[in-house]
């Protein structure tokens, strides 16, 4: 079994550590922010385009590269990752993406509680647009309403044995879940709302951290290509930040707030906030939220190990500091040996990856006096009361002949590996029985981390010394070997029939991993017969109307048999059900008892069947 590392530790090592030297190099590339879409209808394209990864710099990065991007629909001034979208917390939204990539993409949300059909998880392909048969492709169209809270969210492809292939490429973006402004929705979060720094781009910083690796291409003499075969391999690996290397950031003389997305594919990141390039003197920071909100309190830290798929929110005072400079560097030598990342993974060594600039920009005065502060407050459900108990386990030995898996377990679209029945609450049990540390990460919900039993030590990890682990909402974690982790969550919405094509996805984030068949899939079963497909596939000609409606709808068909009109709600739940004699015409459907929102209205009849999503006022 692989030597345990404690958590704590890693903190103090990469505050004292004489460092390894330093990748010596000019920071001369101000980091793009990605424009912000706020908007409840995002249309979206992905496209090929040629990208520079050091535009003020004079080597093989400053030559056009090719990429894949996210672009708002018919503007390709993004030529790597995409826009950050802002979402409002119960709100409705309309998403579109057409794919004019040569090979099937999807888009997941990662993070976000949304209805299965709309996760982008491998089931979701978005055909090529014009697919090989050079016919129209049709963009994904989805809609689904906003039921997180304050968190940053981030999208990117799933495809199935491609995902890291495609992140590689440039294929990411962040998502602003925004904080509830009115206090009827949540009076804590409009509170935080109005204490923290909110000011996209101001005082408010997407920070998005990869690498890449670049090789000639063998195409384009004297050119450059990211290595998406063998780019988890080896070294020479380049820190890129928000898209670009040797990067800076302005930022002004006042309390600001970083949201450190991992967007990368395979290394996990100690990260931290220094005074000197080399590292050596740490100015801190205070950790305010994990992947799916806020944690109850301000902690503060020197350094953070962030995992692949991870988000991490900071706040860093830089009052009275205006015209220093400061550093975000990456403590690989003080990463621990089974944390893919460390120094014995190899092609990352310690490095200052982000400079940054505090300026005498004018901002109006954070009404933060002290650290620390209240934020909100823990919402873990009721582990007394749960459904179930699940153990997964991570096996292999991660070489050809035996992978890393879950339960011993390769991925198999066609296969439902768990099924756990619409609005339970569970605790799952995640041991890791390999010699590396995997992120664990599960889509649709949010979990609580419970506890950690370390069978290596023979120990509980100690909840107070971990905050980024223990105080907050999360959906992505790493998880030692040797570790017993123990989360709870409630499955509370969007059930669906027992179908392979109605699942969502856990995996590791490791993305590798993943496309290596690391990854099993679970279905939120409303006991229902109603499955994804039946959402998408039309036999019937027919209108209904209107949308929105009120106490009337009415729907125009003809149906030569009788047939019968369903209306569920978004969780699955049957609402009504109303019988009609064949008619040519149009039929009125009663909905004045019925909840007002979002719901599904499905018409069947012996020629086939019509399903429209409705709202009710």
């Amino acid at each position: 079994m692989a030597k345990f590392y404690p958590f704590k530790g890693w903190l103090v090592a990469f505050a004292l550590a004489t460092w390894l030297p330093l990748n010596a190099q000019q920071f001369i590339n101000p980091i793009p922010i990605p424009p912000e879409i706020n908007s409840d209808t995002v249309e979206l394209q992905i496209d090929i385009l040629d990208h520079v990864f050091n535009p003020n710099g004079a080597d093989s990065l400053s030559q056009p590269i090719q990429c894949y991007a996210f672009n708002v629909l018919g503007d390709t001034s993004l030529t790597c990752l995409g826009p950050t979208i802002a979402w409002q917390y119960l709100h409705n939204v309309h998403t579109e993406v057409t794919n004019n990539l040569p090979h099937g993409a999807t888009v997941h949300w990662h993070g976000a509680h949304i209805p299965v059909y709309t996760d982008g998880g491998p089931h979701q392909v978005i055909p090529p647009n014009p697919p090989n048969n050079g016919a129209a492709g049709n963009p994904w169209c989805i809609d689904f309403p906003i039921l997180d809270k304050s968190a940053t969210m981030w999208y990117h492809p799933h495809v199935m044995d491609h995902t890291y292939e495609q992140v590689q490429m440039g294929m990411s973006g962040m998502i602003y879940v925004e904080d509830p402004v009115d206090g009827d929705d949540d009076p804590i979060l409009s509170q935080i709302h109005d204490t923290l720094p909110n000011e996209y781009g101001v005082n408010d910083f997407p920070v998005i951290v990869q690498t890449k690796k670049f090789i000639p291409d063998p195409n384009n003499p004297g050119g450059h290509v990211i290595d998406t075969a063998n780019g988890y391999k080896g070294s020479d690996f380049r820190y890129v930040i928000n898209g670009v290397v040797n990067a800076y950031m302005e930022v002004p003389a006042n309390v600001v707030r970083l949201r450190i997305l991992n967007g990368d594919a395979k290394w996990s990141f100690n990260l931290g906030v220094f005074e000197n390039a080399d590292g050596t003197s740490p100015y801190g920071f205070q950790y305010i939220a994990g992947d799916a909100g806020y944690t109850d309190s301000t902690y503060a830290m020197d350094s953070v190990i962030i995992p692949p798929g991870s988000r991490f929110e900071w706040l860093v005072d830089f009052r009275g500091q205006e015209n220093k400079t400061f550093y975000l560097a990456n403590g690989v030598s003080t990463i621990p040996d089974a944390i893919v990342g460390s120094g014995v993974s190899g092609g990352l060594s310690d490095s200052t990856i982000l400079e940054i600039r505090v300026t005498a920009v004018d901002t109006p005065n954070s009404p933060i006096s002290a650290f620390p502060i209240a934020l909100h407050p823990k919402e873990i459900p009721d582990t007394t009361d749960q459904d179930r108990h699940r153990v997964k386990s991570f096996t292999g030995a991660g070489n050809m002949g035996d992978p890393f898996l879950i339960d011993n377990t390769p991925m198999n679209m066609g296969f439902v590996n768990d099924t756990v029945p619409l609005d339970s609450t569970e605790i799952w049990t995640i041991f890791n029985e390999t010699r590396v540390a995997h992120p664990w990460h599960i889509h649709d919900i949010h979990f609580w981390v419970t506890e950690i039993f370390d069978t290596v030590s023979n120990s509980y990890i100690d909840p107070a010394l971990y905050p980024e682990l223990f105080c907050g909402p999360r959906d992505n974690v790493l998880i030692m070997p040797g570790w017993k982790m123990k989360w709870v969550g409630t499955f509370q919405d969007y059930g669906t029939a027992i179908a392979p094509d109605s699942t969502y996805m856990y995996h590791c984030h490791i993305l590798p991993h993943e496309d290596g068949g690391m990854m099993g899939q679970f279905v939120v079963w409303n006991g229902l017969g109603v499955g994804v497909e039946e959402y998408f596939e039309d036999h019937l000609d027919a209108v209904i109307y209107p949308n929105p409606a009120q106490e009337e709808l009415f729907l125009k068909g003809k149906s030569r048999h009788p047939s019968d009109v369903r209306i569920f709600d978004l969780q699955g739940q049957l609402l009504a059900r109303f019988a009609y004699t064949p008619f040519d015409g149009q039929i009125k459907i009663p909905t004045e008892r019925l909840p007002r929102g979002m719901v599904m209205v499905e018409w069947r009849t012996e020629e086939g069947k019509f399903v429209r999503r409705v709202r009710l006022d």
